[in-house]
């Protein structure tokens, strides 16, 4: 009866045991769903760990770390972008799908084992899906530009120097790289903050009117008495400055210019020898005698008819001012020719009554000539398109070249800058005329001066160099940090 009792005793614990075992299976299967219809221990969502939450509790917790502002650097400024200025949103139906994916794929009892075991989740991250306006974000850029880049200030020029003081740098974000920048810290989790790009350039030229005041303040600084005409143009840019540039002067020899466009007009490049010998010793040694040769070249024989088809084409050209009536320095008389320019009432240079020019007829001529020679285009190819070719241009500009005086225009710049140019003197007026091809940007430079008594060469070469040395300064300034 013992034995019998101790056998019921046994079952009696292993039925229970049997029961324990089932009820605690029931238990830890019933906290394991629980846990398994949340998001999955090492899931990680956009950089956020959201494991162990629910889809709502994800949810919430993306939105609020998305949601963040952006803090934004610029220099010494810090302010601070909300997301949904630019309209940033995430697209967290997706990425939670995605989530649940990786959690309903995984096996129910493999994960229910490592559960019983505590064994780490693995890692399971889902990228960030989020997306936002662009157009805002570059309009939201450009506000910002407005309040704080900071324009390039120009020097001023300095009339006892004649050199130009360095102005201030200017500060310009770069909006394309500040977009990259800024996308990055949306799409972080942590350090939401980005320093803009910017650009801090060098100094600016000074705008082309403080050469124009400086010229002036120069002028008055030497008590000048007399009419200063200047005509500045920068041929890369196309701005100019002018000081009465259209009082008539007399032409001087600077006029061997439009004779020199009419001789290459009437023989092209095919110059014969004597033609070329000719215009070398018009345009370097100012003969009255070869240039009145050529004159009478271009007029079949005569130095008036040779005029008029130059002044005829000069006014083709838009040049209403320019002339010559008869030759350099000959007997007899012209016609006088009435201009707008020897009309005036408010300057009056007595100006030689049958050869006249005006510093922005010149300039103009110059001008057009430096157009052809660059890319055969210009007036001259809409004036004349089977006249003047680029060849011929560039001729021209080789001749005015090798006119080497060292003096007026060239005196003021530095040696071995090429100036093709053309110059004249009377007892009262000095004229020159030049394409100065400096190193950082070509330019026409034309200069009359006169005065009611005798011009010395002491003193009117010396103004006349002078002012092209600060035009050669204005467009030459050292880079900044460099004096």
């Amino acid at each position: 009866m013992r034995r019998k009792s101790n056998t019921s005793f046994l079952e009696w614990v292993a039925i229970v045991g049997a029961i324990a075992s089932i009820a605690l299976l029931v238990i830890q299967l019933a906290a394991y769903s629980n846990v398994r219809e949340r998001l999955p221990v090492g899931m990680i969502i956009g950089g956020v760990p959201v494991g162990g939450l629910t889809r709502q509790e994800a949810q919430s917790e993306l939105q609020r770390i998305y949601s963040s502002p952006i803090e934004l650097h610029y220099r010494n400024a810090v302010f601070n972008l909300d997301p949904a200025q630019i309209s940033f949103r995430m697209d967290t139906e997706v990425m939670l799908t995605r989530a649940d994916t990786y959690r309903s794929d995984s096996n129910f009892w493999g994960g229910f084992w490592d559960y019983l075991w505590r064994q780490p989740g693995k890692s399971v991250e889902v990228t960030l899906k989020a997306e936002y306006s662009e157009t805002q974000l570059r309009t939201y850029l450009k506000d910002v530009a407005r309040r704080y880049d900071v324009a390039p200030i120009g020097g001023i020029g300095d009339p006892s120097s004649l050199n130009f003081t360095k102005g201030q740098p200017g500060v310009t974000l770069e909006i394309n790289s500040s977009v990259a920048v800024i996308d990055f810290a949306l799409r972080q989790p942590v350090n939401r903050r980005a320093a803009l790009t910017i650009f801090e350039g060098g100094t600016a030229r000074p705008p082309i009117t403080a050469l124009n005041q400086t010229l002036n303040d120069y002028l008055k600084s030497k008590d000048f008495k007399g009419v200063a005409s200047i005509v500045v143009i920068d041929l890369r840019s196309g701005q100019e400055i002018t000081v009465n540039p259209d009082v008539a002067f007399s032409g001087t020899s600077v006029m061997n210019m439009p004779i020199l466009m009419q001789t290459y007009m009437n023989w092209g490049t095919d110059i014969s020898p004597e033609i070329n010998t000719r215009i070398a010793d018009a345009m370097t040694h100012a003969s009255d005698e070869q240039g009145n040769f050529l004159l009478a070249d271009v007029g079949e024989g005569n130095v008036i008819r040779g005029g008029d088809r130059i002044n005829t084409n000069l006014r083709l050209l838009g040049m209403q001012n320019t002339f010559i009536a008869k030759g350099f320095n000959q007997q007899g008389s012209g016609a006088f020719i009435k201009t707008p320019a020897n009309k005036r009432a408010d300057f009056n240079t007595k100006p030689d009554p049958y050869i006249q020019a005006t510093t922005n007829d010149v300039a103009s001529l110059l001008t057009m000539i430096y157009q052809c020679a660059s890319n055969g285009g210009g007036a001259f190819a809409l004036a004349f398109p089977t006249q003047i070719t680029q060849a011929e241009c560039q001729a021209m500009i080789s001749v005015m070249a090798q006119n080497q005086t060292g003096a007026l225009i060239e005196g003021g710049v530095p040696d071995g800058v090429r100036v093709a140019h053309k110059e004249g003197l009377t007892d009262n007026t000095y004229g020159d005329a030049a394409i100065v091809f400096s190193p950082n940007g070509d330019y026409i430079l034309v200069q009359y001066i006169w005065t009611p008594e005798f011009l010395k060469w002491e003193y009117g070469s010396t103004l006349m160099a002078d002012m092209s040395r600060a035009v050669y300064n204005y467009f030459n300034q050292p880079p900044a940090g460099q004096k």
